[in-house]
């Protein structure tokens, strides 16, 4: 029977424990987290089957906490459990440092899967079909952990794709972390600055990642902090042109408009 000590079980670690024993990758969990009311409904729901701080007896372990968290049970997990030991949090570069010297047992991971949902009531056992995994092993990194790792994601439907530490975090501060730090801003400024009582589709769609783990973003933006600046520089500055545009109407604030739509519509077709 092989077995999985699974370290928060939160919407991603809560649903690759479900996804996990859907696709027999893993027969029996064992879950721990510092929250005991989500401990209990995760064994309520039936996503563990156990609780249990020792990983000794684990075939594996899955460390689902807050960025500034994993550091340490990554340590305490590589030094108890033969097998490999994996993460799923937002940023690689600062939790290697943290670690240096990095267990070989170790594999760093980061599935681009997710939802403004929390806690073990949002987990899902499809959360991770046809989405990619980033997985940024470093010299270290033993190559049968990191076999096998893959090989857990894959038997979830999961892409995997590999990069290093330092080219993941640059590439998350744009397409993750700035927007998440904009929502959050925003939807701070918006509730400030009057009711709110006839947004629209659009104003929702724009906001909805605001709704996130407080915790887990602190952490997230804490961590990859010096990545994230330049690029919140960058949108400054063309947040700036756009004013200037707008006082000076006419085609330098269409030309602004119709550049983003550009934009967006060759992501789309990139995307697809």
């Amino acid at each position: 029977m092989r077995s999985l000590l699974l370290i928060g079980t939160g919407l991603v670690g809560g649903s690759f424990a479900k996804a996990a024993k859907t696709h027999a990758v893993f027969d029996r969990i064992v879950g721990v987290d510092r929250d005991r009311g989500a401990l209990d409904r995760a064994l309520e729901l039936g996503i563990i089957d156990e609780v249990d701080t020792s990983a000794n007896n684990c075939d594996a372990v899955c460390v689902a906490v807050p960025v500034g968290a994993i550091a340490g049970h990554v340590r305490a997990a590589a030094a108890r459990c033969a097998g490999p030991v994996f993460d799923v949090g937002s940023v690689k570069g600062a939790v290697v440092d943290a670690l240096r010297p990095v267990p070989p047992n170790f594999v760093p991971c980061h599935p681009i899967a997710g939802s403004e949902l929390q806690g073990p009531t949002a987990a899902r056992a499809d959360l991770f079909v046809d989405r990619t995994v980033v997985m940024t092993p470093v010299a270290e990194t033993d190559d049968s952990a990191l076999d096998a790792v893959r090989g857990y994601w894959t038997a979830l439907g999961a892409r995997v794709a590999v990069q290093t530490p330092a080219s993941h975090d640059e590439c998350f501060a744009l397409v993750s972390h700035l927007p998440h730090l904009v929502a959050f801003a925003f939807m701070d400024a918006a509730s400030r600055a009057g009711p709110l009582d006839h947004a629209g589709n659009g104003f929702r769609d724009f906001v909805r990642i605001a709704g996130a783990d407080v915790d887990v973003w602190t952490d997230i933006l804490r961590a990859n902090a010096s990545r994230i600046r330049p690029r919140l520089d960058e949108l400054l500055e063309t947040l700036n042109h756009f004013r200037t545009a707008m006082d000076g109407g006419g085609e330098s604030l269409r030309h602004c408009i119709a550049s983003g739509v550009h934009a967006k519509r060759v992501f789309d077709e990139a995307d697809h």
